[in-house]
């Protein structure tokens, strides 16, 4: 694995860790309204730590392609991106049609959680060489 592969996990790894505090963070305080938005809010950020974990899988997958093949890479990154927006519309439609949560906590906490990954995977941690 490369240097960047591996920061790309390290990142990934500390993305998963603010969604997992969010996940009993939000679980927990829902549970004062109901227990269904608590499973609703729940659901919300499982949601989020799927499309983070098939978001690091492709970047490590696309930084480790790059290399031998940048179209190759390139077009990696855009599957990557397409099947990440299916596995979106699939999971929403399952937790709203199929399992009948509420939409308020699901998607709510969705997106805070979404917010909170981009943030935490901000940093100085890419892997490139310095000079």
């Amino acid at each position: 694995m490369s240097r960047m592969a591996e920061a790309i996990t390290r990142r990934g790894q500390r993305v998963v860790q603010v969604q997992v505090g969010l996940l009993v963070l939000f679980a927990g305080a829902s549970v004062f309204h109901s227990p269904h938005a608590a499973l609703s809010a729940a659901a919300g950020v499982v949601v989020a730590m799927m499309l983070a974990w098939m978001l690091r899988r492709s970047m490590a997958r696309a930084t480790e392609l790059a290399v031998e093949s940048p179209q190759q890479s390139m077009n990696m990154m855009y599957l990557g991106a397409a099947a990440r927006f299916v596995a979106l519309l699939v999971l929403m439609a399952v937790g709203l049609g199929l399992l009948g949560l509420d939409a308020r906590f699901m998607v709510g906490a969705f997106v805070a959680a979404m917010i909170a990954g981009v943030l935490a995977a901000r940093g100085q941690d890419s892997g490139r060489p310095t000079a």
